[in-house]
């Protein structure tokens, strides 16, 4: 196996490892969401709590993407919408609907980080 299909295969393995721990986090993220509604009286106060916090999580674990973190947020504060999978549906639409451009990105990232790393031995 050469260098660049090495590189390919590693890549491959670090991008499914991804793809399935955002989406447990996801999930994690939305099932915290529905829980306000064991919460009889308290369940639209704890909404206000989660609803920066949920959106501050999905902004910085599908790439930063305020579009995701303002529809989870108000997803959180609109009542009776918390039932709504947001972060499952950010990880949807980054690793299913948009699947190429994140592994691109994620390719890049691993290049800007290599390049870091050889500069680094240069000095």
């Amino acid at each position: 196996m050469n260098e660049i299909e090495k590189s390919k295969s590693q890549l491959k393995k670090q991008y499914e490892n991804e793809k399935m721990l955002k989406l447990i986090a996801a999930i994690a993220i939305d099932i915290f969401g529905v829980l306000s509604y064991l919460l009889p009286g308290f369940g639209e106060i704890f909404d206000l709590v989660l609803a920066p916090i949920s959106a501050i999580l999905v902004y910085v674990l599908f790439g930063k993407k305020l579009k995701w973190a303002a529809f989870t947020f108000l997803e959180e504060m609109l009542p009776m919408t918390d039932v709504i999978p947001s972060a499952t549906i950010a990880w949807y639409s980054m690793y299913v609907t948009n699947e190429l451009e994140t592994i691109e990105a994620m390719d890049k990232r691993a290049k800007l980080k290599q390049q870091a790393f050889d500069n680094l031995d240069r000095d």
